[in-house]
């Protein structure tokens, strides 16, 4: 397996990576998108917000997994993490975090938030073992946050504050 950061997706990968997402959401479509032209919209999005952040897994050249991730301020948001079925439980959605952990780390941040179907009871369990913890609900949504290793805690008045663009969007994790 190798990890990649990709800054453009050519359209083979993001034919590819369609596949992939439709994959891995084909159990349950509550928090997906649903269709292959909303779903390539959808990443493209996730592309562009990445700004670089954006790591795919690769097998050979088949994409298995991708983690996406927007730095906003004050807490900077994973969009999206998803990974093959045929992946699962091979600790694949736990390199994909760590690299962005890590990143995030590296760039000065103490805290990360993500967005989760509050019925995703398999991500919410991986969320939670990786020390993300509920803050709110917005409809379906449930936002979780994680500080990071080695910084400050924002105060939670600025955590309370983040508002990003995917409260606005449809954000999903595939774990």
């Amino acid at each position: 397996m190798d990890l990649r950061k990709v800054t453009r997706i050519s359209s083979e990968l993001l034919d590819k990576l369609v596949g992939l997402y439709e994959r891995a959401y084909a159990e349950d479509l509550r928090y997906a998108e649903i269709g292959r032209r909303r779903i390539k919209r959808y990443l493209k999005w996730l592309l562009k917000h990445a700004r670089g952040a954006f790591w795919v897994a690769f097998e050979g050249d088949e994409p298995v997994g991708f983690v996406a991730l927007e730095e906003l301020e004050p807490v900077p948001e994973i969009h999206e993490i998803v990974v093959s079925p045929e992946w699962r439980g091979k600790n694949l959605a736990e390199k994909l975090m760590q690299e962005a952990l890590d990143y995030l780390s590296h760039r000065g941040f103490s805290r990360v938030a993500l967005w989760v179907g509050e019925h995703n009871r398999r991500a919410r369990h991986f969320y939670e073992k990786l020390g993300f913890q509920p803050r709110e609900k917005a409809g379906v949504w449930l936002r979780m946050e994680k500080r990071l290793q080695g910084r400050e805690s924002t105060s939670s008045r600025s955590t309370r504050q983040a508002v990003s663009a995917s409260e606005s969007e449809r954000v999903s994790s595939g774990v």
